[in-house]
């Protein structure tokens, strides 16, 4: 989403937008500290903040004392450290060798999982230079597999001129098996430490637990944990595995306003849109080039308007058309909601992703960059 100005009450110029509950992303970074005990924390700003927009989460998260911040977008990056965030920027993997001289003049720092890259630092850095190494722990993404780590770790060691000064994995899970899996995994990590300490190896940083893992209280062997769902106020675990109910959302609403309200008659329309029995129609400058969707089969998607539910007849490229049949005195400039609530009744990002047929982080990461969000 577009980059927002926290001070900034204004509507936008097209009148859609979201609303981000900056107080919200406050207390899950306290509930997130508390479950962390003393453990380093790294904030996760990857693909646009989760969609709540990079630069101003950026600035909150550094704002509130957060000193490391991690993203796999080059761009996202440049984008912080252009806004003049001071915070210290950590790179996943998405770039080539031949980039990293241009990483490092730009004060970020580069995640390693091969000869190749660690090569680039050394040939391009002018003094010590720190890295961070992956390792493939299991989850079979990106990054050294954990059989070779030990071999690469010790040739990237003798490098000149490159300090390792974080080693991680990853190993997210959404249910009972995966968590089981993961710690089997977690222990092969540790003792990947274990025995590259034993080599006189011992870098500052070390994680392997994300969101899932901090919220399901998993054993941690690492300094750090690395996390972005629950400081959004999103879980990436079920309730029955553990308990995210002290989270607040970040993204509380997105917002329409009817730009237009035809009278159709009796019998309605029929057309493109299978109005059929809709006598009055509304429409909404949101549409499928902003991350919109029609309902999945057999779903019935409603916005809300003047407290009653406007189901949608259809979206297009840059519209979505309600049925305002039975609501009265519905007007042009009307609020429509989305996500949000209205004298009663909600909308939660629950209720959208069953209306798409995706998850909850899919249907919040539909709008990522396409409309505008403003602080409440």
């Amino acid at each position: 989403m577009e980059p927002m100005d926290p001070a900034s009450r204004h509507e936008p110029l097209r009148p859609v937008w979201a609303e981000i509950d900056l107080a919200a992303l406050a207390h899950n970074l306290d509930v997130v500290r508390w479950l962390a005990g003393g453990r380093r924390l790294i904030a996760s700003v990857k693909a646009n903040a989760y969609g709540h927009g990079a630069v101003p989460m950026a600035r909150e998260l550094a704002r509130l004392g957060v000193g490391m911040l991690w993203t796999g977008s080059i761009e996202e990056a440049l984008a912080i450290r252009a806004a003049g965030i001071d915070a210290r920027i950590l790179l996943f993997g998405g770039y080539l060798p031949g980039d990293i001289p241009a990483l490092l003049q730009h004060g970020l720092t580069p995640t390693i999982y091969d000869r190749a890259g660690a090569n680039a630092v050394s040939a391009a850095a002018s003094r010590p230079t720190p890295i961070y190494v992956k390792v493939d722990a299991g989850l079979g993404r990106l990054g050294v597999p954990i059989a070779d780590a030990d071999a690469l770790i010790g040739e990237i060691a003798a490098l000149p001129r490159v300090v390792i000064e974080g080693i991680y994995s990853h190993l997210p899970f959404a249910d009972a098996a995966g968590r089981d899996r993961s710690l089997t995994q977690a222990d092969a990590f540790a003792a990947l430490l274990q025995g590259l300490a034993a080599k006189g190896i011992k870098p500052q940083v070390t994680q392997v637990w994300a969101s899932s893992g901090l919220l399901a209280e998993l054993p941690d062997a690492s300094n750090a944990v690395c996390i972005g769902h629950l400081l959004y106020g999103l879980s990436p675990l079920p309730a029955d595995l553990a308990s995210a109910s002290e989270l607040r959302p970040v993204m509380t609403a997105i917002r329409a306003r009817l730009i237009h309200v035809a009278h159709r008659g009796a019998g309605g329309a029929g057309g493109g849109y299978g109005m059929r029995n809709a006598r009055v129609t509304g429409v909404v400058p949101l549409g499928l080039g902003d991350g919109m969707r029609n309902p999945a089969r057999g779903q019935a998607m409603s916005l809300l308007v003047r407290g009653r539910r406007a189901p949608v007849i259809g979206v297009s490229l840059e519209h979505t058309t309600l049925d305002l049949t039975g609501i009265d005195s519905a007007q042009v400039g009307d609020e429509a909601i989305l996500v949000g609530c209205s004298d009663g009744l909600s909308n939660s990002f629950n209720d959208l992703a069953r209306w798409f047929g995706c998850g909850e982080l899919e249907a919040v990461m539909s709008f990522s960059g396409q409309i505008q969000t403003r602080a409440t």
